[in-house]
Parts: structure tokens; C-alpha cells; sequence
């Protein structure tokens, strides 16, 4: 199911459309500002994000730049009241993906959500972070000169955590990536990571590392 941020500082209106979208079978999370939207980041990975421009603490233009600096594919759409021109241009230029001026019919909203999920799954997918590469088409990892062999949970656990850009990785939400069936316990979850750390020692890969952090989960970070 995929995850949108609804970023909207009137509460009637991101009520309204958080209803519409998850009737459209998105789930859908939400914020008033700047500072409720990066708390929920940092304990959701989110798929897609909506951003109003007029915030209490700000502008969805500011959040829109800073999810860029991490994350260069996630889709993003602006919502404003604003009709001019200037505006959208702005919205665009800072890494949107698309904008829809308020007040707008949540079937429009759903049509534009579902366009830019299917144009982005079209587009190849490269995740990077120091000298790692993966290439989630191929499922393909590699550093700056070898590849890494990796079974379907080490793949999926990395994954995780490249896409957290150095943020903090949960051992539940590592445990939810590889399937509710999966079978997967703490131990299971450090025996996975010990192997990542011995394959990355194996591809020559010494810039990245895997570390705890006590009490919450793990986090890659650049030597």
C-alpha cells in the first residue's frame, strides 16, 4: 500500500482528502506543519507526498527542498490556494513533481497520484549512499569496485536502510520489510547485518558502515 504524507495546515481540508485517498486505497498520514511533517518522517518511510505551500511554520516549498536533498524519485505534489503562475513555476523548480491549485476534487488528486506513481516506476530506480550502489530494477549492489552478493533479506534489509539516508532503521521496521511470514526475530535481524558487514569488508567497501543505534536500530553512515 503506499504511503502518502499529506501536508495541510487546515485540518477540515486534509480531513476530507486523507478520507477520499484512503477510500482510494492509499494510507494516508497527516500534518499541519513543518515540524509535525519531519517527526512523521522520521518514523515513516512515505512513498508519495502531498505539501499545501502555506504553512504555520513555513512553506511546503522548504520541505519540498529538503526531502529532495535526500530522496531525488519519491513523487511530490504541491497543493495552493496561490493562482499565480510564479508560484507553481517555484514548486517545480525545487523538485515537484506536479501542482494542483485549491480547492481540488479528491478524483483529480487520485488520477494525478496514480499517473506519477506508474511514470516513476518506469523510470530506472538507483539508490546511493558514499560508494554503495543498488539498483532496484536489477536488485543489483555493488561498490566502487565489486558487486555484493546478497541473499533476499540481506537485499531487502540494505535497501532499508540506503533508503533511510542515514536516519535510524527500527528492528521492527527491518522485521516488516522482509513479510509478516518471514519468521524473523532480533537475533535473525543481527545475524543478517553481520553478514552485510562481513560482505562489505569482502567488496572492499570501506567508506559505509552499518552501526547501532542502542535501544532504537541501526543506521548506515559515511566514514
Amino acid at each position: 500500500m503506499t504511503r502518502i504524507l499529506l501536508l495541510e495546515d487546515d485540518p477540515l481540508i486534509a480531513r476530507s482528502l486523507q478520507m477520499s485517498l484512503s477510500y482510494e486505497g492509499f494510507d494516508v498520514r497527516t500534518g499541519t506543519t513543518l515540524a509535525q511533517a519531519r517527526e512523521l518522517t522520521q518514523s515513516t518511510l512515505f512513498d508519495f507526498f502531498i505539501l499545501d505551500v502555506n504553512l504555520p511554520d513555513g512553506t511546503g516549498f522548504d520541505f519540498c527542498s529538503e526531502i529532495r536533498a535526500h530522496n531525488e524519485n519519491v513523487p511530490i505534489i504541491m497543493l495552493t490556494a496561490k493562482t499565480d503562475e510564479e508560484s507553481a513555476v517555484n514548486g517545480i523548480g525545487l523538485g515537484a513533481d506536479d501542482y494542483v491549485r485549491k480547492p481540488c476534487g479528491s478524483q483529480e488528486l487520485a488520477m494525478r497520484i496514480h499517473r506519477l506513481l506508474e511514470r516513476k516506476v518506469k523510470i530506472k530506480r538507483i539508490l546511493a549512499f558514499g560508494s554503495l550502489q543498488m539498483d532496484l530494477n536489477k536488485r543489483v549492489v555493488s561498490g566502487s569496485i565489486n558487486e555484493l552478493s546478497l541473499g533476499r533479506k540481506e537485499f531487502e534489509i540494505l535497501k532499508l536502510l540506503m533508503q533511510k539516508q542515514g536516519n535510524v532503521v527500527t528492528r521492527e521496521e527491518m522485521i516488516k520489510a522482509l513479510g509478516e511470514d518471514s519468521g524473523v526475530y532480533d537475533r535473525t535481524i543481527d545475524s543478517h547485518l553481520s553478514h552485510l558487514r562481513k560482505k562489505f569488508r569482502t567488496a572492499l567497501i570501506s567508506d559505509v558502515s552499518i552501526n547501532p543505534v542502542y535501544g532504537v536500530g541501526y543506521r548506515l553512515e559515511v566514514q
